[in-house]
């Protein structure tokens, strides 16, 4: 079994097919997340951004292939996916409500193999809320803090790739800039995130690509700089 040791390998999806039942909503989804960059997938809601992450995880019917690390890896078991250093942040957080804050960090921590390079302390440092909150349970928190704690908790497994859905979605803007500053952490650590989102604004100013989906297709791909001035891109496959 592959272990996460961050060696350097791009995540390459190429004719990307998935289903929900009869409902073919993947149609053939190309993409490409190189080490170190932060790439969104942008688009509307029901273009299929959350069904390409369940994909790559293992956790619809697709076919296709997802290399990563010189393997296929499409329709591999997601703790399998896991262990091979790809984290998966749901965009319905998944925290354990009834867990104190720092035992759901635990139960993200690897075990095995070499020391995490994301530690506790990082997590204090990225989201000193969750500090002040080390002891309570996760019911009790915000959503915004939900939301820290579900990411954090992911990278206490100390991913290579973080796959991470909607992270900004009702949040504050300042909570949003803490989340964005967490993402260019990572890509400083030469981490790769394949960041899925609807705010246009934080995509532009965290990715070195993006890609839009409409109707299960890539429609765009390309640097911020050319989506800022694809206006009919932005006016028909993202904007409400």
């Amino acid at each position: 079994m592959s272990r996460p040791d961050h060696a350097v390998s791009p995540l390459i999806v190429q004719d990307l097919h998935a289903w929900y039942g009869a409902s073919h909503v993947l149609q053939g989804v190309n993409l490409t997340v190189q080490p170190g960059q932060i790439v969104a997938l942008l688009g509307r809601n029901g273009a299929g951004r959350s069904t390409t992450a369940r994909a790559l995880m293992g956790m619809v019917r697709a076919r296709g292939k997802m290399q990563w690390r010189g393997e296929q890896w499409l329709g591999r078991r997601t703790f399998d996916i896991a262990r091979a250093g790809i984290g998966y942040v749901p965009e319905s957080r998944d925290v354990f409500p009834t867990l104190t804050v720092l035992q759901n960090l635990a139960l993200g921590v690897r075990r095995g193999g070499p020391p995490s390079a994301w530690t506790m302390s990082d997590t204090w440092t990225q989201f000193p809320q969750l500090e002040r909150r080390a002891h309570t349970p996760a019911h009790a928190l915000s959503g915004g803090e939900q939301q820290m704690l579900s990411l954090s908790r992911t990278l206490m497994g100390d991913p290579a790739l973080v796959i991470i859905d909607e992270p900004t979605e009702g949040l504050a803007p300042m909570l949003v800039e803490q989340v964005a500053r967490c993402l260019e952490a990572l890509r400083d650590r030469g981490r790769s995130v394949l960041l899925i989102e609807q705010r246009l604004d934080i995509a532009l100013q965290i990715s070195s690509r993006l890609y839009v989906l409409g109707h299960g297709k890539i429609v765009f791909e390309g640097s911020p700089d050319t989506l800022r001035l694809d206006a009919a891109v932005r006016r028909d496959w993202i904007e409400l």
